[in-house]
C-alpha cells in the first residue's frame, strides 16, 4: 500500500491550533515520513525542537503556548507542563523563563534547558490538549528547582503580588513533605520564610527602619475602603492618623504592564483620599537606610504640622 500523499493543508491546520508546532504523530498522519521531515528541516523550511517540529513560525499564539506544545510533543502522553509557563496561564505575571515538565518516563529527545521532575502528577488541568499543573504544584516545582537566591526572589515576588501567603502555602506543600520526597526540605524553608512576619524581605527591613525612625505607630497591610465599602487598596505600612502610606518595592520587583497600570490606579485612589504616598525600593532600603529614615521623619513632621493647622482652622 503506497504511503499517503503529503497533506500540507491538513498539517498546517493542526499547527494553527498548536501555535505552529506539530508532533511526530501529526506528521505521520498527514503523510510526512521522517525522511521528508528531515529534508524540510535541512533546507530551513521547518525547525526541529526536541520531539516537536515547528512548521509555521508566524502562527498566532503566545510564546508560552508554543513552549507548552513543544514540551507536550517532546515528553509525550502523561507529561504535565509546570513552573512559570503553567503559572502564567493561571494569570501569575511571573518574570521567569524556567521550563519545567513533570514526566512519567524517559524520552528520546529531551531538551537541555528543561528540568524534568519525576513525581506524582498531582492536580492539573488539560487545556486544548496540553496538561498544565495546578498553580500550587507549579509554584512548588519552581521553588524546588531554583537556586537559593532565585528562590528568595520568587517568594518575595509572590508575596508582594498577594498571590500566596503562609496560610495558603501550608496546605499546598503538605502532600509533598513526606520522607524522601523531592524538595521537601526546600518547601519547609519556604514556609518558614513566609511565616516570618511581613510579606517580603524588603518589608521586613522596612519594618525595622520604621521602628528606628521613631514615627508611627504603623499598621501593616492596611486596607483602604472606597465609597462603596469595598477594599480599594492595601497599604504595606500606613499611619492612619497622619494619612501616610509607605509602599515597598522589593528586590524581586519587576512590574509588567498590567501590574504597572494597577499600581498607578491604586496610588491615585490613595492620593484622592488625602494620603501621602511614599515609595521605597530595595536598593534604597538596603543601600541608604538613613536617607529612608530621614525621608519618613520629614514626612511625618510635615503631616503633623498640617494636621494641627487643619484642627486650628476647623
Amino acid at each position: 500500500m503506497p504511503p499517503p500523499a503529503h497533506d500540507l493543508t491538513a498539517l498546517l491546520s493542526i499547527a494553527h491550533h498548536q501555535a505552529g508546532v506539530v508532533g511526530d504523530a501529526d506528521l505521520r498522519r498527514c503523510g510526512f515520513s521522517a525522511a521528508a521531515t528531515a529534508r524540510r528541516v535541512r533546507d530551513g523550511r521547518w525547525q526541529r525542537i526536541g520531539g516537536a517540529t515547528l512548521v509555521a513560525a508566524s502562527t498566532p499564539g503566545s510564546t508560552d503556548k508554543r513552549v507548552a506544545w513543544i514540551l507536550r510533543h517532546t515528553y509525550g502522553d502523561g507529561s504535565i507542563v509546570s513552573g512559570a509557563v503553567a503559572l502564567r496561564r493561571a494569570q501569575w505575571s511571573l518574570p521567569a523563563d524556567d521550563m519545567i515538565v513533570v514526566a512519567p518516563h524517559r524520552v528520546r529527545h529531551p531538551l537541555s534547558d528543561v528540568t524534568v521532575l519525576r513525581r506524582a502528577p498531582g492536580r492539573y488541568e488539560v487545556a486544548e490538549g496540553v496538561a498544565f499543573a495546578h498553580p500550587a504544584d507549579a509554584f512548588c516545582d519552581l521553588l524546588i528547582t531554583a537556586s537559593a537566591k532565585r528562590r528568595r526572589d520568587l517568594i518575595d515576588f509572590a508575596l508582594q503580588r498577594r498571590w500566596v501567603d503562609a496560610a495558603t502555602f501550608r496546605p499546598w506543600i503538605q502532600p509533598r513533605l513526606g520522607h524522601g520526597k523531592t524538595g521537601a526540605r526546600i518547601l519547609r524553608i519556604a514556609l518558614d520564610r513566609m511565616e516570618s512576619g511581613s510579606r517580603s524581605e524588603a518589608e521586613q527591613r522596612m519594618a525595622r527602619l520604621l521602628k528606628r525612625s521613631g514615627t508611627g505607630p504603623w499598621a501593616t497591610n492596611y486596607p483602604v475602603i472606597d465609597e462603596q465599602g469595598a477594599i480599594a487598596a492595601e497599604i504595606d505600612f500606613a499611619d492612619p492618623e497622619l494619612l501616610i502610606a509607605i509602599e515597598v518595592d522589593g528586590r524581586a520587583y519587576h512590574s509588567d504592564r498590567h501590574a504597572f497600570e494597577h499600581d498607578r490606579a491604586r496610588q491615585n485612589v490613595l492620593v484622592l483620599q488625602g494620603w501621602l504616598v511614599l515609595r521605597f525600593t530595595w536598593e534604597q532600603i538596603t543601600g541608604d537606610p538613613m536617607w529612608v529614615i530621614e525621608t519618613i521623619r520629614r514626612a511625618a513632621h510635615q503631616r503633623r504640622l498640617l494636621l494641627r493647622a487643619n484642627q486650628l482652622t476647623g
